[in-house]
């Protein structure tokens, strides 16, 4: 776990007497992007071991709290955020990752009667059920108790974990067959038939700091490029898969001085980026916590960092 996520495990639950306001006008983070993966009432057994999630009636109060201190955007409204238009006001952008069915079953339907826009990014190797995410492997292989891969379980070794889950590939085919963990493209194509934003989330979701830099932009160009066509995309918009952790500046230079990305998002918290179309989003998920004990140690920790100069993510 990074500092900055165990900074905000452990103040979260001691922040609710912070100003929001005033924190958020004395960083001048008015904007911000929080993000899920799921949600759900269920026990989810490809996520249970990988981290906590909301369940529904956890996730509405986030919302409560959210919208009543932001005015919702769409990814539409972005070039306006990055015109300055929204200066002086604060706004949010909720962005859910991984494509699971439970943002089809569960969130949208959520999002829709509170009248919230979203963006869902997607991974394409996913879709339709067709294969599973590495890191949801490892919770499945958890649950069957398998020792090799508690040793296997590093955030960093997809291909010890890959190797290792040879011994189970019937269970991984049952489970996308029976249980559906992803959404259809038909689900896909609802959703944006309903009025919400579709992005891209790399087609196969890797370590991005483990892969070389011609893999990074296939990864992202071609996945991006994969559901504009498929899906007829207005937008092209990019969400980085785990962090955006080992991303140079040239990658950032390449895609939008080439015009290949409209905008693309990390997942560092309340943090500055060197390029103006990298933004940084704010996890909801992995402790117990509320949107408002979340957001308040996030601006907390940009406080606190504010006189080392050390809110900006430098790209080398």
């Amino acid at each position: 776990m990074s500092i900055r996520k165990k900074f905000i495990s452990l103040t979260s639950p001691f922040t609710s007497i912070l100003p929001l306001d005033a924190m958020a006008s004395f960083t001048g983070q008015d904007f911000v992007i929080p993000f899920y993966h799921i949600v759900s009432d269920e026990p989810c057994p490809h996520v249970q071991n990988l981290y906590k999630y909301k369940n529904i009636k956890e996730f509405e109060a986030d919302l409560n709290y959210l919208t009543k201190h932001y005015q919702p955007i769409s990814a539409g409204d972005m070039p306006d955020v990055l015109a300055g238009k929204y200066k002086g006001k604060k706004i949010m952008l909720l962005t859910f990752d991984d494509g699971l069915r439970q943002m089809y079953d569960v969130v949208a339907p959520i999002l829709l009667r509170k009248g919230i826009p979203a963006i869902f990014f997607i991974n394409n190797d996913f879709i339709d059920n067709k294969a599973l995410m590495f890191r949801y492997k490892v919770s499945l292989a958890w649950n069957l108790n398998l020792d090799q891969f508690r040793l296997a379980n590093s955030e960093k070794d997809a291909e010890v974990m890959e190797e290792v889950a040879g011994v189970i590939t019937t269970e991984f085919d049952d489970f996308l067959r029976d249980y559906k963990p992803y959404m259809t493209s038909d689900q896909i194509r609802s959703l944006i038939g309903q009025g919400f934003s579709i992005g891209a989330h790399s087609l196969s979701h890797p370590f991005y700091s483990e892969i070389p830099f011609g893999e990074q932009l296939h990864q992202t160009l071609a996945s991006v490029d994969g559901l504009q066509r498929e899906f007829g995309l207005q937008q092209r918009l990019f969400a980085f898969p785990f962090t955006d952790d080992g991303v140079s500046k040239a990658f950032f230079d390449k895609v939008f001085n080439e015009g290949k990305l409209d905008f693309t998002f990390g997942g560092a918290g309340i943090k500055n980026d060197v390029h103006p179309r990298q933004f940084q989003r704010i996890p909801m998920e992995g402790w117990k916590a509320t949107a408002q004990q979340t957001l308040k140690s996030e601006y907390l920790y940009y406080l606190l960092r504010m006189p080392f100069g050390k809110n900006t993510i430098q790209r080398q």
